[in-house]
């Protein structure tokens, strides 16, 4: 069991034949080269850091065993169904019920992106810096982006499986900031307050080193590590943070080289990743279906009654879903974010593939969201609301002017994240857990029925973990 356990980190850093110095990520890895001499120059350097990234789209193969980027199966699906805005229509999966334990089937799989995401930069971190063929500039460069990508993965382990709200706590996450191997694979976790201080040297570093705007839209740039920061603040909430969030935010909007489209939909539904909205996108295989075959053929991921329900006075219910007549189900609300086609006579879409990790919108509403946790100006964080829900075609804005107090204009906000962050990028899921946690207990579950115990918000250390690493200790209440 341990031996197949390392071969599976191990095997991540795969990296490609490809030999050119241009950025590609649908450059399918064809060899399994991973720690040691691989690389050697900046086109070695460029073949790996896009295995890296790699990682961060989850990239693997579907049922078919086509080539297919598991964006979705990770940071859209699991999230949305923990904020009760999607279900599995197959049956309950124990995470929109809140009903999961350590061995539940989609526990571990966030624990496996994240720890194969920080693998795979940790391997090209420790084989690029001592390259000395790879120009000064380059390799800074590079290494930032790394940084970036590793930072992301850990923040990711943190906010799903640590005490993140915690600095004081001692369930952090496992850090590794070393190549996997038999030596090092078993490492107990780490204090709250020490994963922080690691991702946030790492974005700090990466802030620094990063382009406004790199070779692609899929590749890191400054604005994206600006914005995690102040993602990876916000739900820390110590003294400072929400300042700095706001700071950072406001630094995206004003001086990064992004927009809000005039209608949110033209993201998803005609411009893609050509959007001057979206930060950093996730590029599909040209040849996968994933997305298509499970929101429109199969209607995997239906939406729930409460997030229809919200919708329900929404502009966004136009586009968001359609009801599907379903072979077994009847009727179901059938998630159309990203399909642009016919709503009958279905076809996969260009842009219905395309996957979302950051869009300025997130900024707009993490300072607005910020400004109220601080007891700061409401009316600055009451226009950042109406900006985003302007956006997206709302023209009512009745009870945003209502909300007179911090708390009031959270949930607002908050709700507005839920809605516009939908099987995207796991905002909705965070953002919901900031607001339950303030909340009185009862006017919480009012918020998400399956809720028991805040021991819920928090998913279980995998079984897959524990059963081979007696170091870790599990969660509270698993």
């Amino acid at each position: 069991m341990k031996k197949k356990y390392i071969n599976y980190l191990v095997i991540i850093l795969t990296s490609s034949l490809f030999w050119s110095c241009k950025k590609e990520l649908n450059v399918f890895p064809t060899t399994s080269e991973v720690d040691g001499n691989v690389i050697v120059d900046t086109k070695s350097a460029t073949t790996v850091l896009n295995g890296v990234y790699y990682r961060f789209a989850n990239s693997g193969v579907d049922d078919n065993n086509v080539p297919t980027v598991l964006w979705s199966e990770v940071n859209e699906i699991i999230p949305s169904e923990l904020a009760n805005s999607c279900y599995n229509v197959s049956g309950d999966d124990g995470i929109y019920s809140l009903s999961f334990n350590s061995k539940s089937l989609s526990v571990p799989l966030i624990w496996n992106y994240g720890y194969a995401l920080v693998n795979a930069a940790n391997g090209f971190i420790k084989n690029a810096t001592p390259v000395t063929k790879i120009p000064t500039a380059t390799k800074t460069e590079m290494l930032a982006e790394a940084r970036f990508l590793r930072a992301f993965g850990n923040s990711e382990l943190l906010l799903y499986y640590g005490q993140y709200y915690d600095p004081t706590s001692k369930y952090g996450i496992i850090l590794r900031d070393e190549f996997v191997n038999a030596n090092n694979i078993n490492l107990p976790r780490s204090g709250v307050a020490a994963a922080y201080t690691s991702i946030i040297s790492d974005l700090d570093t990466a802030i620094a080193g990063l382009p406004k705007l790199n070779t692609a839209i899929y590749y890191a740039n400054a604005s994206a590590a600006k914005l995690l920061k102040a993602r990876v603040l916000i739900n820390r909430g110590a003294a400072g943070d929400y300042a700095e969030v706001i700071s950072l935010t406001s630094d995206v909007i004003a001086n990064g080289p992004f927009a809000l489209e005039d209608s949110v939909k033209d993201v998803f539904l005609s411009k893609g990743f050509a959007s001057k909205e979206v930060i950093l996108g996730v590029q599909p295989y040209p040849t996968e279906t994933y997305k298509y075959q499970s929101n429109q053929f199969s209607v995997q991921y239906p939406l729930s009654d409460s997030l229809v329900n919200a919708l329900s006075a929404d502009p966004r219910k136009q586009w968001y879903y359609h009801l599907a007549n379903t072979a077994y189900y009847g009727l179901l609300p059938r998630l159309d974010k990203f399909y642009s086609g016919d709503t009958v006579n279905i076809a996969e879409t260009p842009l219905s593939e395309d996957c979302y990790a950051f869009r300025l919108t997130e900024a707009y509403l993490l300072e607005a969201e910020a400004i109220t946790l601080s007891n700061g100006n409401l009316s600055t964080a009451k226009s950042l609301l109406q900006t985003v829900e302007g956006h997206a075609g709302i023209k009512d804005f009745t009870a945003v002017t209502n909300a007179n107090t911090p708390i009031a204009l959270q949930t607002l906000i908050v709700k507005e994240e839920m809605k516009n962050f939908f099987s995207e990028n796991g905002a909705d899921w965070f953002a919901l857990r900031r607001l339950l946690r303030q909340l009185p207990f009862a006017t919480a579950q009012a918020l998400l029925p399956g809720l028991k115990s805040l021991t819920q918000l928090t998913l279980p250390i995998p079984y897959t973990e524990t059963s081979v690493n007696n170091q870790v200790i599990q969660n509270p209440g698993y």
